[in-house]
């Protein structure tokens, strides 16, 4: 039995994905230590999270730096763990010849705010039944540079980086075993690895349509576009809060949810019309019923993998008893 679990694909992949979650956590928390020792060369009592003295451009670099160092530390450990077995990483970027799949994106848009007020809601109640506090939102620089910085380091990284490591690594080696079981177990990590408990109902919807998009499409491309658009839509009532005054951040976020919110509808209507879901690859309803029952048993004995979900939970979780 010992041996049959050994050479078990299902765990090892389980396993592997586990570790790589554990690596982009380490690797950013060790990075966020040093670079908190490098700011003490511009001020003594410089932190990232007081950053006494410490130009903007250089908080912009390292805001860029920190999550692509460790989201790459973990894409490489996924890429060399899959090179002597049979899993493969074949990652597509190709864009979509047919341009109507990209009526998805207004619509992923639109769900987005949809999962934002429901994020606003449970902060809410959880605030209220418990010690959570909601996470303070970063602070955007002065300069237009450094702003242009951070913009890569929130929207732009995040959604080239995070696709590659979720859809292209963590649920491509786990497809062999069925498309759902993927997108699922892949998308349970990529919620985890966000840390924030009110956040992950919206971060988990959002994955699953991500990783449908990875499959239906056979690229990252379109999944890309809408982790982009989603950041990008984030980062703009962000901008409005903090750069505009209260008269024009009203109503400058008035006319994002306007836009948003029409531009899901029509296009909704779109794809619906134009029979745009036909274009997608058909997702097999049934996996190996011989196996279908033992995955969630194999993946909950795989040694890390339960070990790594149940910390990231308890990190998660952590904010809603703590003083």
């Amino acid at each position: 039995m010992a041996r049959k679990q050994q050479n078990d694909p299902l765990r090892y992949a389980a396993n592997l994905t586990a570790l790589a979650a554990a690596v982009y956590l380490g690797v950013t928390a060790l990075l966020r230590l040093a670079v908190g020792q490098l700011l003490r060369l511009f001020n003594k009592s410089a932190t990232l999270e007081n950053p006494i003295a410490v130009p903007e451009w250089v908080l912009g670099v390292f805001n860029v730096l920190l999550p692509a160092a460790g989201l790459a530390a973990a894409f490489w450990l996924l890429a060399v763990g899959v090179r002597a077995t049979p899993m493969r990483l074949r990652i597509s970027v190709q864009m979509p010849r047919d341009g109507r799949l990209w009526l998805f994106v207004p619509v992923f848009l639109g769900a987005g705010f949809l999962c934002s007020l429901l994020t606003t809601l449970l902060q809410r109640l959880l605030a209220a039944f418990t010690r959570y506090r909601a996470p303070e939102a970063i602070r955007l620089p002065q300069s237009g540079f450094a702003t242009f910085l951070y913009f890569i380091g929130m929207c732009v990284v995040p959604a080239v980086l995070e696709e590659l490591l979720v859809r292209g690594a963590m649920q491509a080696v786990l497809s062999r075993w069925g498309t759902w079981f993927s997108i699922v177990v892949s998308s349970v990590v990529f919620t985890l690895l966000h840390g924030d408990i009110a956040q992950m109902p919206s971060l988990f919807i959002l994955s699953v349509l991500m990783g449908l998009a990875a499959y239906c499409t056979g690229s990252l491309a379109l999944g890309m576009a809408l982790h982009f658009a989603y950041n990008t839509m984030s980062f703009l009532f962000l901008y409005a809060a903090q750069k505009m005054d209260g008269v024009s951040a009203f109503a400058f976020a008035g006319y994002l949810v306007a836009v948003f919110c029409v531009g899901a509808v029509v296009c909704l209507a779109a794809i619906r019309r134009l029979g745009v879901m036909r274009r997608f690859r058909p997702i097999p309803r049934v996996y190996d019923p011989k196996n279908r029952q033992s995955r969630l048993e194999r993946l909950a004995s795989a040694p890390l993998f339960p070990l790594v979900m149940a910390c990231m939970a308890l990190r998660a979780a952590w904010p809603l008893f703590a003083k």
